[in-house]
């Protein structure tokens, strides 16, 4: 791989992650995710919730009573299938600007800095360049997918036309072929990220899982009185159980980045007025504070300490008349706030992750009994 390139935020996945009031993790493997105001969040299990769909599948095979339970409920089944797909292909939409973020851009960038006349340089390039064809042709098969809006993504077209710039960059040693490159580069990764990034949100926010659940809870009472193997309904009934606390977990993470982005909108609002004005600052951070702090109030977690701190410093600093002193306290109390909303935001791409894996299993169901 080239030398310059950044390794990616790993987010493991496992079964059964549990965290209790004090925020800790106390069960191994899996998604970390952070208890809100005392709350116990629990990651299920994505694996546990494909299973009982697999078994439901397989009681349908066996019985006519499940099928015929179950075609009651197929327009439900359905619709979760159809918003399952659409929410995991924006995810991977999302993390193709990552990559292209960060196993492309950033390095082509620091080789722009020796190009031409570094060797090294030219052959991260050239590898650069390999990782972005695998990059368009991922693109093409995520836009070719049904669940797609065609006309929300004319903007992969533009990577196309990078392609072609950094190819010509490194046959010709064009300089301005290559400032061309970062240019285009620079402009989507100003804008498509954050895009995407709203659109999988407000997928995760319209997700009707509890339609779903209530569907799938009914199909349960029912299987319950009938004669069936006992292991195949135990695992249904495992299976609805995560289901719904993946179903919780979304909602949570939701709100959560919801709140978090709002303060991030704030910050970075007072970020670029700072340095030439405190007034706006001064105003802002009395109703700006009250806002921020149910966000970590309540979590003793290092990071909620450390931006208690921040704020408690700023506090401090606005009562200082020292306008350096301000501007250090608020940048490093935004840092702290930009970086926890960047793993929430992290936390919730896992999540809407997990359910993507549901769907194969909720389409074979759905053969069944259409």
């Amino acid at each position: 791989m080239p030398k310059e390139e950044k390794n990616n935020t790993q987010v493991n996945i496992g079964i059964g992650n549990i965290r209790d009031v004090s925020g800790q993790m106390n069960v191994a493997g899996g998604h970390i995710v952070h208890a809100e105001k005392g709350a116990t969040v629990i990651i299920g299990a994505p694996a546990e919730a494909v299973g009982g769909l697999v078994a439901l599948r397989e009681l349908m095979q066996h019985s006519s009573d499940v099928r015929t339970a179950v075609i009651a409920f197929q327009t439900d089944f359905k619709v979760a299938y159809e918003q399952v797909d659409l929410l995991g292909d924006y995810k991977d939409l999302h993390d193709l600007l990552h990559r292209l973020q960060f196993h492309c851009y950033n390095g082509i960038v620091q080789a722009a800095m020796r190009f031409p006349a570094d060797e090294m340089a030219l052959d991260n390039l050239t590898d650069y360049a390999l990782t972005l064809e695998a990059i368009i042709d991922e693109s093409r098969q995520v836009v070719n997918r049904p669940t797609m809006q065609k006309q929300e993504l004319t903007w992969i077209g533009d990577i196309g036309l990078t392609k072609e710039d950094l190819r010509r960059a490194i046959d010709s040693l064009d300089e301005g072929s290559l400032k061309k490159v970062i240019w285009r580069l620079n402009r989507l990764l100003a804008i498509q990220p954050s895009r995407i990034n709203t659109l999988l949100n407000l997928a995760a926010r319209a997700l009707r899982l509890p339609a779903l659940l209530s569907a799938l809870t009914r199909v349960c009472d029912h299987i319950t009185s009938l004669e069936l193997e006992p292991d195949k309904v135990i695992a249904f009934q495992s299976g609805l159980q995560a289901l719904d606390k993946l179903d919780r977990a979304l909602c949570e993470l939701v709100d959560d980045h919801d709140r978090w982005q709002s303060l991030d909108v704030e910050l970075r609002r007072l970020e670029a007025s700072i340095d030439h004005d405190l007034v706006e600052l001064e105003m802002s951070w009395p109703d700006i504070k009250p806002k921020a702090e149910p966000l970590y109030a309540g979590c003793v977690d290092d990071w909620a300490d450390a931006l208690k701190r921040e704020g408690a410093a700023l506090d401090e600093a606005l009562g200082s008349n020292n306008p350096a002193k301000v501007r250090r306290s608020f940048r490093s109390y935004q840092r702290r706030a930009s970086d926890r909303f960047f793993r929430v935001d992290v936390e919730l791409k896992a999540v809407c992750g997990d359910l993507r894996q549901i769907g194969m299993p909720l389409a074979s169901v759905l053969r069944m009994v259409q």
